[in-house]
């Protein structure tokens, strides 16, 4: 794998990754985050606020977009680091992009690594600190609200019990519309038009994927949906949040306790193909995984 590091007009020294004809750019100087997904030859699939005019929080926090690296569940702690200067590490199988926050003694890191036709995205959450921390990993993916977003809402094939779980109110004055016609519940997976209303659904997710797909590609993220553990948000793996900007494919580990020096870790295997699937036929993105 090589990782080419290089200055961008937008977002400063980044790092360029190039597999399969796929790039993904990865931030320096803002971070961690992943700003660039797509094809070589085409437009970047993320979402990015190139202007910095959305949700920004006294000053010291920009949305910027792309995927980031939260932690869960939502608290002031969150949004704790991601939009400052990170270190990095590039070996020959993987590139490491790390920032220490020095007011949760948390320590936060994206490996960024290649596999067969895909990327591992992997979430690293370290506990610096003396005292015990309580939270879980948060990857959020902003991608363009373009196509029908995909994901499993059941259990297994034999004994199928369905969730969703609607964030009917939250925050100042977020809302969610739960009879909105961009909500179509399937027999088998989930899927969301994006209409541009404002709206956040999840779900427990035991499958483990969440994607979108348009006339123009396929992007799915892949994650090990633990059977077992304290998942947030009233036991949700796997989080949407729709508006007029973007949509969000949100993925979450469970809640851990985390002693000092101990860790967790979250990994996303990110799929793109260069063609539309149809959703209301489960078995045909099954197969892609």
């Amino acid at each position: 794998m090589k990782a080419t590091k290089r200055n961008h007009k937008n977002w400063g020294e980044v790092y360029s990754i190039i597999h399969n004809n796929i790039e993904m750019v990865i931030t320096l100087d803002l971070g961690p985050r992943i700003i660039s997904f797509g094809f070589k030859e085409t437009k970047n699939i993320l979402f990015t606020d190139i202007k910095r005019e959305l949700f920004v929080q006294d000053k010291n926090w920009y949305f910027y977009g792309g995927h980031r690296f939260w932690i869960s569940p939502e608290t002031q702690d969150t949004y704790y680091s991601d939009n400052e200067i990170c270190e990095s590490n590039v070996s020959e199988d993987q590139l490491i992009i790390s920032k220490h926050d020095h007011r949760t003694k948390l320590e936060k890191q994206l490996i960024i690594s290649t596999s067969n036709d895909s990327f591992l995205v992997k979430h690293v959450l370290i506990n610096n600190g003396d005292l015990i921390y309580t939270g879980g990993i948060w990857g959020l993916t902003c991608v363009l609200p373009t196509g029908k977003v995909f994901f499993p809402w059941g259990g297994s094939r034999r004994w199928d019990l369905k969730k969703i779980i609607f964030w009917n109110h939250w925050g100042d004055n977020q809302h969610s519309k739960m009879n909105s016609s961009q909500y179509h519940p399937t027999e088998d997976l989930y899927i969301i038009h994006p209409t541009g209303e404002e709206g956040k659904v999840g779900t427990a997710g035991y499958e483990g994927f969440v994607g979108i797909t348009n006339h123009e590609y396929t992007f799915i993220k892949k994650f090990d949906r633990l059977p077992i553990g304290n998942y947030p948000d009233d036991n949700c793996a796997i989080e949407v949040y729709t508006c007029s900007n973007f949509v969000e494919l949100e993925t979450l580990s469970p809640i851990h306790t985390l002693l000092p020096d101990d860790q967790i870790i979250h990994t996303e295997e990110w799929l793109l193909f260069p063609k539309e699937y149809d959703p209301t036929d489960g078995n045909s993105i099954r197969k892609l995984l």
